[in-house]
This record gives C-alpha cells, structure tokens and sequence, in this order.
C-alpha cells in the first residue's frame, strides 16, 4: 500500500505480510496515525516492478481502493473541465465525522409501501442546473445535492412521495470523447452509468471541496427528504463499470486486482452483455459479496431506501455467461438482513436477447422482494394511445396490474412499475412530437429506433393549433393511463410540465440539454402542471382502488367493452368499497382513435365529470367534486383521442375536494425557508461532535437546540478545541454578510 498527505508528498510505502494482511481472497491493514489521516491519499500497488532499491518503479500501477468512501477527485465547479491532467482518482481517508458522526436529527425513513410509491426519477444535476431553478444561491448549489434540497418543497407540492435518482456513485463525467457537431462543446458523460467508485458519492454533486463534502451532502439530502416523508431510491450499475471505457487506462481498480473475478470473461477477453464494453462477474463469490457489503453501506450508512438496478438481467449471468436460475448475488441481496427494509427494483433486461428478456421472470429465490421495471406495460400503453388497434385486451390486462407477468410467482401488482417514459428514450412531450429519433447532436448514431411513437402529424415544433391541441391531449390521455393503473407508478422530472430534448431520444451525453426548465414548469402552472398534480391526489385518495396488494377481479371492476371491436376504444366501472353512504364508483374510458365514440352511462345512476382530456384547462380536471358537472345524458359523447374519468356516488360526503392537496405541507415558503438555512451553513454543523462527546439526554437537547437555533439569526457554533475530560467551549460566530463590510474581530463567547 502506499500513501502520502498531500501532492507532491514523499510516498510512504508499507509492504504487507500474507501471513498478517491477508485472510482468504481478502488483503487488509489496519494504520493507526499520529495525527488526523483525512485527505490522506491511498492506494494498493500489486505486484508492483521494481527498481534497483527494490522499491516500487514510479510506472507502477496505483489502484483505487474498491472500497474507499473518498476520493480525490474535484467538486462541482469542475465539471466536464479538460486539462493537461486527465482523470486518475486516488482514494483518499475521508473525515471520519462525516461517516459516523453525522447528525440525523432522529429523522427515520418513511418506510412506504411498495404500493403506495409515486416515484419520481430525477438527475441530480439536471434538477437544479438550469439558471431560472431560484436556488438561494445557485453559483454554489446548482446541481448539487444540496441544492436538490431546496426543491423538496416542489415534491411535496406535486405530489410524489419517492425520488429515484440517477447514478450518484462518483462517476467521470469526461469519458466522452465527443464534440457537439453544432456547437463544438464538449459532450460528457452526463447521465453517469458508468461507476467508477462504487462506495463514494459523486464529487461534481458538491461545491464544497472538502474531503467528505459529497457524503456529507447526500447524507443531507436524504435525511431532509425524508423528514418530508419522501423515499430516496438509487439507480444503480452493477452490470458493468467505467473501467477501460473508450480505451482509457489512466485509472486502475477491479480489473487490477483480480480481472477474472470481477468481471464475466470469454477466452480471457471482456464480454459485452451490456453495451458499455465490460461486464461484471456478478455471481462469482467474491463480486457478489462485494456488490452486497456496497449495497448495505448506503442503506445502514447512508439511509437509502432500496435500489432500481440498471441492467439487471445481466447480474443473473454465470460464469458462462449463461442466465442462472437462482443467482448467487440475488440469493445474497434478498437474503441479507441488513438489507431487509430495503425496495429492490430490477430493469429486468440486457443487450442479449432473448436470454436476457427477463420481464415478469426476474428471480427473488425465494419469498418475492424484487419489483420490475415493467417494459410490456410501457409499449401496451404507447401502442395503444396512439391507436394501434386490437391492444385493448392488452391494455385491458396493463391497467389491472399485469397479473399475467406477475400473479404466477407470488407477487402483486404493486411489483409492476408502471411508466410511459424514463431517461432513456424520449420524454413524454417529444413522444407525442417526433416519430423519429434526432440525435445528430450527439455526434454518434444512438438511441432505439422503435419508439412506438406519435407526431400527431407533424415532425418536431409546429405551429399548427390542430395538431399541438391533440398533443396535449395524448400527454394527458398518457398521465391517466399511468396514474390510473394498478401498479407502481414512476414520472420523469419534467414530464408533468412536457419537458423536451427536441427529439434527442438518448441523451446520455447531453447536458444542458436535459434540464428542468423552472420557467417552462411556471407556464404550466395552471395547465399541465395543474393537471399533473391533481391526477396524483385523484390517486392517492382512492389508493384502495389503485394501490393494491391484490389483482383485481371481477367484483372489482364492470367492463363495458366490445372486445372483439378492433378499434381501441374501452370503458370500464372500478367501484369503490370504501364509499360511506351508498355505491360509489369511478367510469374511466379511452377513445384512442379518430372516431367520436358515444360512452353509455349506465341509467340508475348519476354520473359527475371529473376529467376530460379533450377540454381545455381548467375544465380539462375538476379539482373540487362538488363542483364536478354532472352529466344529464345517457350518452357522454367522447371527442377523438381523449379520455373521461366520471364519479358516481350516492351521498355527497363521497365527493371529495382536490384542492385541499394543493399543498400536502402547509408551510410550504416556511419549509423553503428552513431548508435555504441548511444548505447554506457551515458542513461542520452536520456533525454531533459539535457537542459534547458524553453528556446528558437534558443536555444534549440543549445544545443541540442552540446549535439548529444559531442558524436563524445567522450564526455559527462551533465547538472549540478542550482537554481531554473537559466540557468543549461553544464559540458563536457571526460571519460577514456580501454586502456588509468585514467587522473587527470581537472576543467569542
């Protein structure tokens, strides 16, 4: 192993002995310091050349730790930044309060129901980059985790309850070797599936460049979303890794240490079940314990709450690159206590088909733990929206829960995660605008060819009011599809404003490109935005039809269907157990086609209009259903593709008020407050050691009190330095505002 504090230090190199450093497959050592060891650089060096002295040639490999918790590499003001100096990461001792002495203030996870889950897939960076995100300070916390925490009072707002972020384990954003052929930029690897570091936090997600500043970051993020009661779930890449990506060698890990245990070989040579040039030997005893003891660091460490695993299929690969019926690592993963709280969601595919086709087959061994990323429901939906015909069965079949896919294992509906859209392919509004894929700025012919989309008859931005009307109808008739249907759901940040990449269907090396356009999502406040949030309350307020643990039957729902009609138009009855004053029950219908459809309401009751796709808003939602038209007819006559929800009840204290979930957090400019406080104070202010290492229960309240309190009247406390035995000292400091002249210091106290 060797060492050294800071660049251009004298490396101190420390030769370990097998028969004390070594026990199995595993080398280890244990240093103890004289002084503080945080930022000191580490790394392994294996059978290093040697030079005359016998000491290690300066040409030796320095490997990254696979298990280091920090590394050395910039924060975010040096993204995508090329220099003469390319990326070559040394692992580096982290500050050991931010691993145990970070403060959760008592906030525990949710712990929601798989059922109950509204997912939200959101980019770190993306979230917060665009200059209209109105952070309190975006020149420091645009793209970060901490300005991510300013914006949980929009989730609350919108309604989700569970974040799943894109890849946040350190990544290079630089191995991209592609220039925007427009404009000459620089592309990057913006989306992040390529890890590089598996146990440490993104770096570019933190401006603070500290060591430690990245966890201490995301350890915030997830402790502050969670006291809001939202979930934090982590899109993960096992599949494979960064290693040796575009031929690169200027770093060195796995691959270094033992190739042939980390990563799936054929005649010696990487195989390719990924698309990204290497694939890990997930299943190999030492990989899969690896993959797991990871994985439990960021759920006991961290506080996570489960994980979407990129690829997965590839993961349930054997040494012979063959799927195995009962993975080792799954076995470890569902099987692990450590693990047990966690959500475990399988994007149940590789790039080898069919073997690596896994939907409604990926394995749990043994009692169901595993959720999937439902692809059938994705392309049954779009199929028929856009008004292929002969999917109604299908789509019949998607919106019960895909009992098909899932009911023959064990498991509910609720392991189908529903989605009409994901980073990967078009966003929602593009789906409706482009029929084909238009990714010339990513200098490189990617992206799928088979969208199963719709232009609505007009390739790209139009200004015809015909065609953009129908647009806007299809995204709605989607959002119904999708927040309607028993399963998970998951929305992608900005598609309940109609976010766009102009057609950009694989923006993986796009950047600014893919951001959240605060102004844009300000325009559709009162519009799609409106809509989007409303449809979600809907959901949540008849969970009990929807968010289920069982399939539906028949005594759950009346279908009102010509099935042999090939034309996809269908309307169905769910009706509502838990109505208090008589029947009450939902009539949902799809006209997804060109013809005007009448929609037949059955006679002995009333019906109100809840949605209608076809309407403009606000009369396209009503918020409020005592406020609901009420239908006097026996026909609805449903406009070309557009979508009707009706309410029917027997007693008026079934109608609910929608606007009542405008705002789930009542304080919500309070709650914004409170936050724009934490992600402006000092990282020290993270860490319990601020307080006195053994106190009272009655004590540590106190200056744990003072401590959060300081933070409103802008100060700081900090403990000073004591003797060992002693009470520390608590100094409050005042810290000089922008537009305030620096003050003579003043004696603390």
């Amino acid at each position: 192993a060797a060492g050294r504090a800071a660049e251009g230090a004298e490396e101190l190199l420390v030769p370990l002995d097998p028969t004390r450093n070594r026990s199995g497959d595993t080398w280890h050592i244990e240093l103890i310091a004289p002084f503080n060891p945080a930022g000191v650089k580490y790394a392994w060096l294996l059978d290093p050349p040697l030079g005359g002295n016998k000491e290690p040639l300066p040409s030796a490999k320095r490997i990254v730790d696979p298990c280091a918790r920090c590394l050395d590499s910039p924060s975010a003001s040096a993204w995508n930044r090329r220099g003469s100096r390319r990326y070559s990461p040394m692992a580096v001792v982290p500050d050991s309060r931010a691993i145990r002495e970070f403060d959760w203030q008592g906030v525990r996870p949710p712990a929601l129901h798989l059922k109950d889950l509204i997912i939200y897939e959101a980019h770190v960076r993306g979230f917060t980059k665009n200059r209209d995100s109105g952070l309190s300070d975006w020149d420091a916390l645009s793209g970060t985790f901490l300005g991510f925490v300013e914006k949980i009072p929009y989730l609350k707002r919108l309604g989700v309850n569970c974040v799943e972020l894109l890849p946040v384990f350190e990544f290079d954003e630089t191995a991209c070797p592609r220039k925007n052929p427009f404009t000459g930029e620089n592309l990057c690897n913006y989306w992040g599936y390529s890890t590089v570091s598996f146990f440490v936090p993104m770096q570019r997600y933190s401006s603070r460049d500290r060591v430690g500043a990245a966890i201490v970051g995301f350890k915030t993020l997830v402790r502050e979303l969670h006291r809001q009661g939202i979930e934090v779930l982590l899109d993960v890449v096992f599949n494979h890794t960064a290693e040796g990506t575009w031929g690169e060698n200027n770093w060195h890990s796995l691959a270094a240490i033992a190739k042939s245990r980390y990563y799936l070989l054929s005649k010696g040579c990487d195989t390719n079940y990924t698309g990204c040039g290497n694939t890990v030997n997930a299943n190999d005893g030492l990989c899969s314990e690896w993959i797991t003891d990871c994985m439990c660091y960021w759920v006991e460490e961290m506080h996570v709450d489960g994980f979407r695993f990129d690829l997965a299929s590839a993961l349930c690969r054997g040494g012979d690159g063959n799927i195995m019926r009962d993975p080792t690592v799954i076995k470890k993963m569902c099987s692990d206590p450590r693990l047990a709280r966690a959500k475990l969601i399988a994007e149940p595919w590789d790039c080898s088909w069919p073997s690596g086709y896994l939907v409604g087959k990926f394995p749990s061994c043994g009692p169901p733990r595993f959720a999937e990323w439902n692809g059938i429901w994705r392309d049954t939906v779009r199929r028929f929206i856009k008004g292929d015909q002969d999917m109604k069965g299908d789509f019949a079949t998607r919106m019960c829960g895909s009992a098909d896919l899932f009911q023959h294992n064990g498991r509910g509906p609720f392991h189908s995660i529903n989605f009409i859209t994901a980073h990967d392919g078009f966003t929602l509004r593009d789906l409706v605008s482009y029929n084909f894929k238009h990714n010339d700025s990513n200098n490189e012919q990617s992206g799928d060819d088979h969208n199963n989309s719709w232009n609505c008859g007009a390739e790209g931005h139009t200004g015809d009011g015909g065609v953009r009307h129908l647009r806007e109808k299809q995204i709605r008739n989607f959002l119904v599809a999708l927040m309607l249907s028993c399963g998970t759901p998951m929305l992608v940040f900005g598609d309940e404003y109609g976010r766009s990449q102009n057609g950009c269907n694989n923006g993986w090396c796009q950047d600014s490109l893919s951001w959240f356009s605060w102004t844009a999502c300000n325009e559709e406040e009162s519009k799609l935005f409106r809509f989007t949030r409303l449809l979600i309350a809907l959901r949540k307020q008849y969970s009990h039809i929807f968010c289920r643990t069982n399939f539906m039957s028949g005594g759950d729902i009346w279908w009102r269907v010509h099935w042999d009609d090939p034309y996809n138009y269908i309307c169905y009855i769910l009706h509502d157990r838990q109505a208090k004053g008589g029947y009450g029950g939902l009539l949902i219908a799809f006209n997804a086609g060109h013809e005007v459809r009448a929609c037949g309401l059955p006679a002995d009751k009333q019906w109100y209009r809840l949605v209608d796709t076809n309407l403009g808003p606000p009369h396209d939602f009503c918020g409020n259903e005592r406020a609901a038209v009420r239908i006097t007819s026996q026909d609805y006559m449903m406009q070309p593709y557009s979508c009707i929800v009706l309410r029917t009840y027997a007693s008026a204290a079934d109608a609910v008020d929608y606007s009542k979930t405008d705002m789930e957090y009542s304080q919500s400019q309070q709650l914004a407050t409170n936050l724009a406080e934490i992600t402006n104070r000092r990282m020290s202010m993270e860490f319990t050691s601020l307080l006195a290492p053994q106190r009272e229960p009655s004590q540590a309240f106190v200056l744990g009190t003072l401590r959060r309190r300081s933070t409103m009247s802008g100060c700081f406390v900090e403990a000073a330095p004591a003797e060992p035995g002693e009470e520390p000292t608590m100094v409050v400091e005042r810290p000089s505002r922008p537009h305030e002249r620096p003050r003579e210091e003043a004696p603390a106290g």
